[in-house]
């Protein structure tokens, strides 16, 4: 997280569970999430989940023991550990790799061996006609694995950095990719320190460490399946930074979790998470359109969090031109309201957390309606969760003269800049104006706030009873 949602991000749409967004840059701190291309969760087979049912209540109550109901055991013993293919690098002209120790390449189809190499000897890949060419020797492959003499167990290199894994290098006819496979634990552990500090409670990281593994299963073989990888390396998907990342607190959080992933309903969920809530989650509706029983608004310790409080300004100008730049301008600005938009069942214009649901600017060419994300979107705001006021500009009168004191003040107002915000009414824009968000939290707002969960973890609260505050009614389950 403490990149954490490093921002470039997104719009909204959602049928049924398939959830499509686009996504905004994530800072540090923050995560901005994208949903697979929309299939359903992997069916998991009944041995391996136990739905949670006591006194006919569903799911796990967040407030009761980890003892009695926190970590469903693994069944079957011997079940395989999963795999995952991670994208590195694509639409690449050459690509620099090499092994820790002895490795070789291998041709990706036929499993002959191209060239063997001693450890940490670098080699550089390129194409010719479509085939790999290794050190300048062309092959007649367009598939190479680069493996150490430890197989999966070992650590390879790209351009510089370690993985764990083997490299899969291959040619869709101009371009190279390399992809990084390896296990879905040691996936984590590159994933772990990239999207949470690693000095932050233990507790804290290993609720993150089960979100994590639960996110990439659920998005496995989904969005990124086209291109031939189950996801990608960056915060599109989660940030995953291999061994350079890697710390000992954050690789005890994956050991201690080893093999828990959430699920609801026999279904790995979508484990959404965000920086800062500002106070309260969001309903996965409010947010993305489509209902998931797991993601339902709670209340959250925000107060340590810095961006529980954070404020953008703009000129009515600016305002304008971002508005035009995302094929929503409405020229010159002449009002703006928070509001209710036709999807969203509200008629305050807010969800139930406080988030905008609709922001309409009017202006002298038109009108448009966006909603809360869209504004978070086009505006570069660090949440949904804001009110927008003016501040009026003051022209002052010049230093020892009076003769325009009385005309200054009859056309500005008082000296003093007088805001005029919002709530819920109509806000007239006026020539020229500093139009200010002010909000409240970091991300998208669903699911874990990571802020939230540190303070839960300050309090003593241990890692499933957090992970079951803020995802409802689902039970963690070890797979393997």
């Amino acid at each position: 997280m403490e990149r954490f949602w490093r921002n470039s991000w997104c719009g909204v749409l959602a049928v049924l569970t398939v959830f499509l967004f686009q996504l905004g840059t994530a800072e540090a701190g923050v995560s901005t999430l994208h949903p697979g291309a929309g299939n359903r969760p992997p069916k998991t087979p009944e041995w391996n989940v136990e739905q949670s049912r006591d006194s006919g209540n569903t799911g796990v109550d967040a407030g009761k023991s980890s003892s009695t109901k926190g970590v469903k055991k693994l069944d079957k013993k011997n079940v395989p550990v999963t795999m995952l293919s991670v994208m590195l690098g694509e639409g690449l002209a050459s690509a620099s790799v090499s092994g820790a120790s002895d490795f070789e390449l291998v041709d990706g189809n036929a499993g002959k061996t191209l060239e063997s190499c001693s450890a940490n000897k670098s080699v550089n890949i390129t194409l010719d006609s479509s085939y790999i060419v290794i050190n300048g020797k062309k092959t007649k492959s367009r598939i190479v694995t680069l493996q150490t003499k430890n197989g999966a167990d070992g650590v390879v290199k790209y351009n510089g950095s370690s993985y764990r894994g083997t490299l899969r290098i291959i040619s869709d006819g101009a371009r190279l990719q390399v992809l990084n496979q390896l296990s879905l634990e040691d996936y984590v552990r590159g994933v772990l320190p990239s999207e949470m500090s690693a000095s932050w409670p233990g507790e804290a990281l290993k609720a993150q460490a089960v979100a994590a593994r639960t996110f990439a299963l659920y998005n496995r073989n989904k969005g990124h399946k086209a291109s031939g990888y189950d996801l990608c390396s960056s915060s599109h998907c989660q940030v995953y930074s291999g061994m350079a990342a890697e710390t000992a607190a954050t690789d005890k959080a994956v050991e201690a979790t080893r093999g828990q992933v959430m699920y609801y309903n026999h279904q790995v969920i979508y484990a959404a998470f965000h920086s800062s809530s500002g106070g309260a989650t969001e309903n996965s509706e409010d947010v993305w359109g489509a209902y998931q029983p797991y993601l339902r608004s709670v209340t959250d310790d925000d107060s340590q969090s810095p961006y529980h409080n954070w404020t953008a300004r703009f000129t009515s100008d600016q305002v304008e031109k971002q508005l035009a730049s995302a094929g929503k301008g409405v020229g010159k600005l002449q009002s703006i309201t928070l509001g209710p938009i036709s999807t969203s069942g509200s008629t305050t214009g807010r969800t139930a957390s406080g988030r905008a649901y609709g922001v309409k600017f009017a202006g002298s060419s038109g009108t448009v309606t966006i909603t809360g994300e869209q504004a978070r979107t086009i505006f570069g705001l660090k949440s949904a969760m804001f009110n927008i006021r003016t501040e009026r500009s003051v022209q002052l009168p010049a230093s020892g003269s009076k003769k325009n004191t009385k005309s200054a003040k009859s056309a500005s107002g008082p000296l003093t800049a007088v805001p005029a915000a919002m709530n819920g009414a109509v806000m007239r824009i006026s020539g020229e104006e500093t139009i200010i968000f002010d909000g409240h939290g970091f991300g998208h707002g669903l699911g874990m706030a990571q802020y939230g969960a540190k303070a839960m973890a300050d309090k003593g609260r241990k890692y499933d009873e957090i992970l079951h505050h803020y995802y409802t009614d689902v039970v963690i389950q070890e797979i393997y």
